[in-house]
């Protein structure tokens, strides 16, 4: 998974201007008493010392120094000039990161995206969004997400993943996001509409695309599966399935999650997708030996021409080219799976 450096965030920026002022009056205060109560200065002709002290201009002075005003104009320049840089360091930095700092890191993310190859698609940094973003990201999946709010779009970035900034409803943001390249797109919009168009519109532009779509009204579901949505997806609904079966089978929920965690070092679930090159292809489950020489089990199988899966099938089923085997085992025996057959 490609992940940008955090950026400094620009209150770093202001918190360092805020005390290099402070700093600076400071020394300027310090001049002002200390010519005063040296050489008996009125308060402008003190201050007028210290100006051209702190900046180094080289005026003439307002009259002779005694030695002590001498060893103390000294001082005043090297602290001085030493809190004007400070200053001025920090005021540099502050308009490089904001107006530079920008521009060159849009740039690089940018290189970066246009380099994205099988990557999956986020359409919207809202909460959901947000969540499959995580969990892409904790499963080392490459992703790009399409954010229209700059807020939204800085967090981000802020939060290390590769952005466009622009609607995922226009065809130009879908582009720059490589959609011709990518394998997956999630569309999480907060308008069933928004979500309806970037569906019809990524199944036109990107034929093979898997494409899941949210939907908050119960009507909007069919419409976006017309248009080309593979899965779609109501938090709410799911949300509600979600309470009733803790409440029903908490047993069963709690092995589910436990099998999600990829993390976890007890066992998940994963996925594989049968392709042409596979050595797989035409062997029955038990003649693959999947079990016997990785460890892991074969819970369901989906036959290319059907919608729905065959759960705990028989080991007499032919693998065929399409077919999505779902696995359970450890995450070592899932690697080891994964190596001989990705």
């Amino acid at each position: 998974m490609i992940r940008l450096r955090k950026k400094i965030s620009s209150s770093q920026y202001v918190r360092h201007i805020v005390v290099s002022v402070f700093l600076l009056l400071a020394v300027v205060m310090t001049g002002v008493i200390g010519y005063i109560l040296i050489e008996e200065m009125s308060f402008t002709e003190a201050f007028y010392m210290t100006i051209i002290t702190i900046s180094t201009v080289g005026f003439r002075e307002v009259k002779s120094l005694s030695t002590a005003g001498s060893w103390f104009t000294i001082f005043m320049i090297v602290v001085g000039v030493s809190a004007v840089l400070f200053f001025l360091a920090g005021l540099f930095e502050f308009i490089l990161s904001e107006v530079l700092g920008d521009l060159w890191g849009r740039r690089r993310m940018n290189n970066m995206i246009s380099r994205l190859s099988s990557h999956y698609i986020i359409c919207g940094y809202g909460r959901v969004g947000r969540s499959v973003a995580e969990e892409l990201a904790e499963h080392g999946k490459r992703f790009v997400v399409i954010e229209s709010d700059e807020d939204a779009f800085r967090e981000c970035v802020d939060d290390g993943y590769l952005a466009v900034m622009g609607s995922a409803t226009e065809n130009e943001s879908l582009v720059d996001a490589g959609i011709e390249r990518a394998v997956g797109l999630v569309s999480a919009l907060r308008s069933d509409a928004d979500n309806l168009f970037v569906v019809l519109t990524s199944r036109t532009m990107n034929p093979n695309l898997l494409l899941v779509a949210r939907a908050d009204q119960l009507e909007s579901e069919q419409k976006l599966e017309m248009v080309g949505a593979d899965r779609v997806i109501s938090p709410h609904k799911i949300a509600g399935k979600r309470m009733a079966n803790l409440l029903i089978r908490p047993g069963a929920c709690e092995f589910l999650d436990v099998a999600m965690a990829s993390t976890l070092p007890e066992y998940f679930l994963s996925e594989l997708k049968v392709g042409e090159d596979s050595d797989l292809l035409g062997k029955s489950i038990i003649e693959s030996r999947l079990r016997e020489r990785t460890g892991v089990t074969v819970l369901a199988v989906r036959k290319t021409d059907e919608r729905i899966f065959n759960p705990n099938p028989s080991v007499d089923t032919v693998i065929e080219k399409g077919d999505v085997l779902v696995l359970i085992g450890t995450p070592e025996q899932m690697a080891l799976m994964e190596s001989e057959h990705s």
